[in-house]
Parts: C-alpha cells; sequence; structure tokens
C-alpha cells in the first residue's frame, strides 16, 4: 500500500466482501444505537466533505441522493462559481481549478477559443497539450472503425514530462469484467500497449525513459491477437493475447491524451492523463486526424509550446 493511501488494515478470516442492507450514510446516521454498538461512533460527522470515491467511482455529493438533514455549502471558492464558459470547478484542498471546455482556456476558462475557436476563422490548434487532467473525444464513425474489428495499426508523435500518464483509450462506455479494450500509455516510463479482445490481457512494454520532454515516435500495430509496438528506434515488441477472441468489439468513444474517472475504466492501470504534447495522429496507415478539429468533445486543452 502506498503512502498516500493512508493506513492499511488486514482483517483475519476468509471473507473478502462487506455485505450491507442498509443505505450510505455521510456525515451521520438518524440514530447512533447499531454503531454505537457496531462501530463506537458515538455522534455524527462536524466538518466538511469534499471528494467521495468509491471503487474508484467519484460520488456527487450534492446529486442523487435520497435525504439530507442539516446540510449546508462550506465556505469554498467553488460556491461563487468562478469558472467561466461551462468551466467545471474542482476543489482542491481550500483552492480550486477549472476544468475547461474545448475552445476556452485560462486559469477560470475566461480566455475565449486561445487559438482555436469552433466554427470560426482562426489559426487552428495543431498540436494540442495536455496537462494530465485534459482529453480529446472522437466520435467519428470513420475514425472509431479503425479502433476496432480484427487490425488496428496507429502511430503518432508524443512527449511528456511525467513518468505516468494515459495516451489513448478505447472501450466500452459501460464497465464490465473482461471488457474489450485497447490502450496506450505510460507506467513509470515505460510505453505500454494494452489490449483485451474478451478472453485475457496482452500487455507489449517497450522500456526506455520516454518523459524525458522529447518527442518520441511511437507505432503500434495489432493483428487479430498479435500485438507489435515500435518507439523511435528501440527494438519492437511483440505480445499475444490469450484464449480465441480475434476481434476488438467496443462501444465508446476514442480518447486522447486522457479520459474521464482513468482510474476505473483502466483497472487501475492509469491513474491520470498525459503531461505534454500529441501530433501526427495517424490510423491504418493514411488516415491523418487533425487532432482538435476532428474531435468532438475536449477538456483543457491548450497549444503545445514547442
Amino acid at each position: 500500500m502506498k503512502e498516500e493511501d493512508g493506513i492499511g488494515v488486514f482483517l483475519q478470516g476468509a471473507f473478502t466482501q462487506i455485505k450491507c442492507s442498509s443505505p450510505l450514510f455521510i456525515g451521520g446516521v438518524p440514530q447512533y444505537d447499531k454503531t454505537k454498538s457496531a462501530a463506537a461512533v458515538l455522534r455524527p460527522f462536524s466538518g466538511t466533505i469534499q471528494k467521495l470515491v468509491l471503487n474508484d467511482h467519484s460520488i456527487p455529493l450534492t446529486k442523487d441522493f435520497a435525504l439530507g438533514v442539516n446540510v449546508e455549502n462550506a465556505a469554498h471558492p467553488c460556491v461563487q462559481s468562478p469558472c467561466a464558459n461551462g468551466g467545471t470547478c474542482r476543489p482542491k484542498w481550500d483552492g480550486y481549478e477549472c476544468d475547461c471546455p474545448l475552445g476556452y482556456d485560462g486559469r477560470h476558462c475566461q480566455k475565449e477559443c486561445g487559438n482555436y475557436c469552433l466554427n470560426t476563422v482562426t489559426e487552428a490548434i495543431e498540436i494540442p497539450q495536455f496537462i494530465g487532467r485534459s482529453y480529446l473525444t472522437y466520435d467519428n464513425r470513420e475514425i472509431l472503425k479503425r479502433v476496432s474489428g480484427v487490425r488496428t495499426n496507429m502511430f503518432m508523435r508524443f512527449k511528456s514530462t511525467a513518468k505516468d500518464g494515459l495516451l489513448l483509450w478505447r472501450g466500452d462506455s459501460q464497465v464490465r469484467p473482461n471488457s474489450d479494450f485497447l490502450s496506450l500509455g505510460l507506467q513509470d516510463g515505460a510505453l505500454i500497449f494494452s489490449y483485451n479482445l474478451g478472453s485475457g490481457v496482452a500487455n507489449v512494454i517497450v522500456n526506455g525513459t520516454f518523459s524525458d520532454g522529447r518527442w518520441h515516435r511511437v507505432k503500434a500495430v495489432r493483428d487479430g491477437q498479435t500485438g507489435k509496438l515500435t518507439v523511435d528506434d528501440y527494438g519492437a515488441q511483440t505480445g499475444r493475447s490469450p484464449g480465441k477472441m480475434r476481434q476488438l468489439n467496443v462501444n465508446g468513444v476514442l480518447y486522447v491524451g486522457g479520459m474521464k474517472e482513468i482510474a476505473l475504466h483502466t483497472n487501475r492501470q492509469y491513474s491520470g492523463g498525459l503531461v505534454g504534447c500529441v501530433s501526427h495522429f495517424t490510423l491504418s496507415t493514411d488516415y491523418h486526424l487533425s487532432l482538435v478539429e476532428d474531435a468532438a468533445d475536449g477538456k483543457n486543452i491548450n497549444t503545445c509550446t514547442n
């Protein structure tokens, strides 16, 4: 267990699941007769709860609750809605961060378009920059069909200043055990090409220091169960998924640079997105994407500086 995960507790016995029939209470319960004897909890919590994550799901504390008593807004900057132009305020201790929709930038999403405006004649962002909680999504059928089926061929250039970060993801919109997916990302400086066709995960790894802030070329090819990953002039690495499944069957959009709820969808393989830039993204050897113009949606996208 990592230090930031808190204090670890190991329970004796063979049981590994918790089964509860009561609703989930946060901050207190109506009566303390049961909690007093079962967990030595005698009184409600007094203070502020900023974030709750259950099994990698972020639980919206102020939505979809059945009942609440004596709850009010805490004194926090997000209460004043500081993020403009549809930006989302993310509490961060006593401060905050704004997640800006595609086309806006700045601490408060106040800079309209930056170098890119939808449906306007301005200079487009040709090389997007990602900050770890950024992403671009693609739902065009011509794009998606090239990241599914029996064969996938992808090429991109990227640079990163962080050892970990998701570069690309496509999987089912509803997470299920052993769901089909395809991903590309950095783990501890190495580049990993992963996929599951429904009968087990394949991981193709090229070791190196690819978080050096320099541009790197990567080509990832999957032909049926066989995968091949090539980075710069490093020797190509190959792998093969187990079982007999040969096709990637997914219904979700394609993410580049990160995604929503990364830890949940990737089964904690990744916890954040790319901190860096992506360019020259090509599918099926000759289908070139204009990374920002072809995107259906995005968050926290700016222009790559170098």
